[in-house]
């Protein structure tokens, strides 16, 4: 691999376990589903929390989980048949609707916690790459990227504009990652076979109301080929 470690630039790494264990429960606590306030709205405001060496700890450690989670929720559902984590395109394109899309069931949810995160992460990525393996925070995101993507391409899971909105972030933060690095990694194979495609999705609101499109391979390759 030929992603390396960057270095702090002169700033020594200043983090505190117990402290981001403390911030991470907070999070759980006091953001989510079950928390009254639009997704967007918690999104935004735990995105200012997640600042300094613990914060941006906190948000990598998100990505990481949620990516996690999502793969072994995906692994349970098909016992018996192994899971590429890096082509959830291939295994949704043979089991697809048998395959239950549950990211939204997850113990972070995707439109608040990882939301957020990304937005975090983004906002200060040099440094959030030093504080885990930055080649895994790069392939945990994609992966998250290619799971929705191939959930609604195969898994018949309704478009919504808050699922197409994490997607933008997700290819958002997914680029910046790859920009700190002049040579990185190829992309996976799930993500190649979406850049090569045009296909416009119809995106709805939570009343079912027509209210945009998004292009995926269209955003990616926008993204990706620079």
């Amino acid at each position: 691999m030929r992603w390396f470690r960057r270095k702090a630039a002169g700033r020594a790494v200043l983090v505190d376990p117990a402290r981001q264990e403390a911030l991470l429960a907070d999070v759980r606590q006091r953001y989510g589903a079950h928390v009254a306030g639009g997704w967007q709205q918690q999104a935004a405001s735990l995105a200012q929390a997640l600042t300094g060496d613990d914060g941006l700890s906190v948000a990598t450690r998100i990505v990481h989980d949620t990516a996690d989670h999502a793969y072994a929720d995906v692994q349970a559902q098909v016992r018996g048949h192994r899971v590429d984590r890096r082509d959830y395109r291939a295994l949704y394109r043979q089991m697809g609707p048998h395959l239950r899309y549950r990211l939204t069931e997850l113990p972070l949810h995707p439109y608040v916690h990882l939301s957020a995160a990304l937005t975090a992460v983004e906002a200060d990525v040099k440094r959030a790459m030093v504080l885990t393996d930055p080649n895994l925070l790069l392939a945990h995101t994609l992966e998250l990227l290619d799971l929705t993507v191939s959930g609604w391409e195969f898994g018949r899971v309704p478009v919504t504009a808050d699922a197409a909105r994490l997607v933008s972030r997700l290819i958002a933060a997914a680029t910046r990652m790859r920009l700190t690095e002049d040579d990185p990694p190829a992309l996976p194979p799930g993500i190649r076979e979406v850049m090569r495609s045009n296909r416009t999705t119809d995106v709805h609101d939570h009343s079912g109301t027509l209210v945009g499109t998004i292009n995926v391979g269209a955003e990616t390759r926008r993204s990706f080929l620079i």
